[in-house]
């Protein structure tokens, strides 16, 4: 370990520091959980302890359309003795590092030498959407800690099960892309003449099959629920339609690319360019398959329907790569050390000071925060109506059958329900709040928004216990 640390000792500092600055952060501004992934992921991780389950649970409802690695996670760190905000964001502050060293393993083995590794790993992790995701909770990373880890391990059989078991029970049927582009790879050897069938191509098939029981075993429980839910709505219909209001263009992926790298994205084409030259001059295949390991990702993902942003956050590493790789022109070795330096320098001052690092916050305590607090301790139920923008969206959606089953669970604010702590009924419409209102029993508590007022001025059983801004809290007395 000594002799690693020290021969890397560039990636080593630069790891230390990136924790240093982000911790700094978390200590010096501590927010609330923001939504829509934190609130969600803390919730369904505390249900999973709370009723030792296996099966992510939503208010007591099994969710099916993610499988469990990620809550479960992030519910057993919630155990600590110490506040979630902070626990489980430091967890998550370690997965991010931890892919960072898995991509420095990775670009350090393809190329064998350090400066484009450590060049890659600093641009990565200075990308907007890394530094947004190594600071809140997501499933990303550890969807990228399956895929490099896989690649990094292969073709060692019991490592790179234990990554691609990340995968697949953190991202589902996503995570197995590194194992089919090793399969394909391992494939197209066979193409040579005298080449015999590799036991790599075996092991892979078997890995597959092994991680495959967790999809066995949860249609054998939940029959066409899980079909319906998990295959059906989550991974077919987000390819095939933009749905939950997530449009695009055809150039939406790449124009995000674009912005996401920012001053470097004016390198993409001088690092292709590189790679390109390379590998005429010397027809090494294997090298670019590594090199491009994962551009095919980039291409599918340009296919799907539904655009969400941070579906880029596993390709972003990727890019890093090839502008890393623009250095490589220069051909002397000192030359590209001051590149890389240069480059690497500029990249961190761009985000600590002009995209204002330590002052760039993803939540505050804001109204409806305060309000699940306050309704904590005074109200043994809430009902939440949605905004009118939200409730015409949603009905628009579903018109168009561009909803899944759990588009309604969330509402605007899906924290709210970790922070009430008791069971939350969010209302899409106002027959639904008129229904709502006439099931409440003394006790029972109904967030609405100052503009739908009128929608309760008939119900005589409610009392304005609290405001918070344009926000209301009633509740229904006696």
């Amino acid at each position: 370990m000594r002799k690693t640390v020290k021969t890397h000792w560039l990636i080593t500092a630069f790891l230390i520091f990136y924790f240093s600055i982000t911790a700094f952060k978390f200590i010096a501004h501590p927010t609330p959980f923001y939504d829509w992934d934190e609130g969600i992921y803390a919730q369904v991780g505390k249900e999973m302890i709370a009723r030792r389950s296996l099966v992510p649970l939503w208010q007591g409802q099994a969710w099916l359309d993610k499988p469990p690695l990620v809550p479960l996670f992030y519910g057993l760190v919630e155990q600590l003795p110490v506040p979630a905000e902070y626990s489980l964001r430091f967890a998550t502050l370690a997965m991010a590092l931890l892919a960072l060293v898995l991509l420095y393993a990775f670009v350090y083995r393809t190329l064998r030498q350090r400066i484009i590794p450590t060049l890659t790993v600093i641009i990565t992790a200075f990308i907007p959407m890394f530094v947004q995701r190594a600071q809140v909770l997501n499933v990303d990373v550890f969807l990228l800690i399956g895929w490099l880890g896989y690649v990094i391990a292969y073709p060692n059989f019991w490592w790179s099960l234990m990554f691609l078991s990340i995968g697949v029970l953190s991202k589902s049927l996503l995570g197995y892309f590194p194992a089919l582009m090793l399969l394909t790879y391992e494939l197209w050897q066979l193409r040579r003449p005298g080449n015999k069938s590799s036991p790599r191509i075996r092991n892979i098939l078997i890995q597959i099959g092994i991680t495959g029981l967790w999809f066995v075993a949860m249609i054998w429980i939940y029959r066409g629920d899980f079909i319906r839910a998990h295959f059906i709505e989550s991974q077919l219909k987000r390819v095939t339609a933009s749905i939950e209001s997530h449009f695009g263009q055809r150039t939406f992926y790449l124009e995000q690319v674009w912005t996401e790298l920012g001053l470097w994205h004016w390198l993409l084409p001088v690092g292709l360019a590189a790679i390109a030259v390379e590998f005429w001059q010397k027809r090494n295949v294997k090298r670019l398959f590594w090199v491009l390991f994962f551009t095919p990702w980039f291409i599918f993902l340009n296919l799907t329907k539904t655009k969400i942003t941070w579906y880029l956050y596993v390709i972003v590493p990727q890019f890093a790569l090839i502008v890393a790789c623009s250095v490589a022109w220069l051909k002397n070795r000192k030359l590209i050390l001051i590149a890389a330096t240069l480059i690497g320098l500029i990249t961190i001052k761009v985000d600590l000071v002009d995209h204002q690092f330590f002052l760039t916050h993803y939540s505050q305590p804001d109204d409806n925060y305060q309000m699940a607090i306050a309704a904590r301790s005074r109200c043994g139920r809430l009902g939440d109506l949605v905004s009118a923008n939200t409730r015409s969206t949603y009905t628009t959606l579903k018109e168009m059958n561009l909803v899944i089953g759990s588009t309604r669970w969330w509402g605007d604010h899906p924290s709210i329900v970790y922070y009430f702590g008791k069971p939350v009924e969010f209302l899409y419409s106002i027959d639904e709040l008129q229904h709502y209102l006439d099931r409440s029993t003394a006790g029972d508590c109904l967030a609405i928004e100052t503009n739908n007022k009128t929608a309760v001025a008939s119900f005589s059983r409610l009392t304005k216990i609290n405001q918070f801004g344009a926000l209301y809290l009633y509740q229904v007395t006696r």
